[in-house]
């Protein structure tokens, strides 16, 4: 359902999430399951800080920015690559 897969902490499988219900603008709960032991368990995913502004802000929504250093490894190259691939 939402695509996100984290370590199973019982049998170190991969628990997917299956469900997630906002609690607020900037915090959703998700619920995965791990298909090898049957384990199931909620967690929290929140959004802290931004790390840069938005050009399209939120009304109502104020996120400190706080500029950080480069990215390393994918998430970085896939930036990167985006950045260079436009005219």
């Amino acid at each position: 359902m939402t695509g996100m897969k984290i370590e199973c902490p019982c049998c170190g499988g991969e628990i997917d999430a299956r469900h997630t219900e906002g609690l607020s603008t900037t915090l959703r709960r998700m619920y995965f399951v791990c298909e090898d032991c049957g384990y199931r368990t909620p967690a929290g995913f929140e959004i802290l800080y931004s790390l840069s502004a938005s050009s399209r802000p939120r009304a109502g929504v104020e996120l400190e920015v706080r500029p950080s250093t480069m990215l390393r490894g994918a998430v970085n190259t896939r930036t990167t690559q985006m950045r260079e691939a436009r005219p």
